[in-house]
């Protein structure tokens, strides 16, 4: 018999509870999407067989084949994609600049301009519809994608900006006062010190304002009236009728909306751990 070795021991009933626990917890949160995807690959007939069945007796990709043939849900799934792309780049490069500002500089007024920006958060979004629709449709932006776009970073970027502030301010100001005697302009110092220091913030940052603009859909539906600016989460809520659903069509929307955000964070989960680990918020 070996020995055991030292520090090591058996799984206690303690232990086995809390086994237990996250597997029934794990099987709670990932059962709703095992049956999203199932039933978006099974005849929509199939969908309302009684009792359920886990496992369909015919597997079809019909109904991918609809809706990837709708030219709506790719016009949909265009827009998407770029509005949220491009208020992604632009709350990432308005909110790194800010950030620095707040930690590298002083002037009269910042702790009260953050407390703005903290204040900000506190308002629902519904609150904002109704002004949003008044200015963007005086400036003619109204059911447009620039229009999104601009609403979008708005209530976003107070958020990305007080997340940043908490990564610059881990990053020690003597690098900055070291490139800037190395004869770095402080633009320089800026975008060659400090910026990639900061990506794993960057990229949590990017995951937050991409996902939280992907699944926005008031701003959406209030901001848009024609087929050519709708986006997706309103395209999926267009798929819900008063007397009909075709359920396998809509849980295959549902999926293929949902694709985007599992590939960007599987690829970026790495920096995304260590950007919310690395960062916090101090006000």
């Amino acid at each position: 018999m070996k020995p055991r070795r030292r520090g090591s021991r058996r799984p206690g009933a303690r232990d086995l509870l809390w086994l237990g626990f996250a597997v029934v917890f794990l099987v709670f949160v990932f059962f709703p999407i095992l049956w999203m995807v199932l039933c978006s690959l099974r005849p929509n007939i199939e969908v309302f067989a009684f009792p359920p069945r886990l496992i369909a007796s015919r597997t079809t990709l019909d109904a991918y084949k609809a809706i990837f043939s709708d030219r709506s849900f790719v016009r949909s799934l265009t827009n998407a994609v770029m509005v949220c792309s491009l208020t992604t780049l632009f709350c990432l490069a308005m909110s790194t600049l800010a950030a620095y500002g707040f930690t590298r500089y002083e002037f009269r007024g910042k702790r009260l301009l953050q407390q703005y920006l903290l204040t900000t958060q506190m308002i629902p979004i519904i609150l904002l519809a109704l002004p949003f629709f008044v200015v963007l449709t005086r400036v003619r932006l109204y059911d447009t994608r620039l229009g999104l776009i601009l609403a979008y970073t708005s209530f976003t970027l107070p958020f990305c900006s007080l997340t940043m502030i908490g990564f610059f301010r881990s990053i020690p100001e003597e690098l900055d006062e070291s490139a800037l005697i190395d004869g770095c302009s402080r633009l320089g110092a800026f975008l060659r010190i400090i910026m990639p220091l900061t990506l794993p913030g960057l990229v949590a940052t990017g995951i937050f304002a991409f996902i939280y603009s992907w699944n926005e859909y008031l701003m959406a539906v209030v901001l848009t009236s024609s087929g050519r600016t709708r986006m997706l989460t309103v395209f999926i809520g267009s798929k819900i009728g008063q007397y009909n659903v075709i359920w396998n069509e809509l849980m295959a929307i549902t999926v293929a909306a949902s694709a985007p955000l599992v590939v960007i964070y599987t690829l970026l989960q790495r920096f995304f751990r260590r950007g919310i680990t690395s960062g916090a918020l101090k006000m």
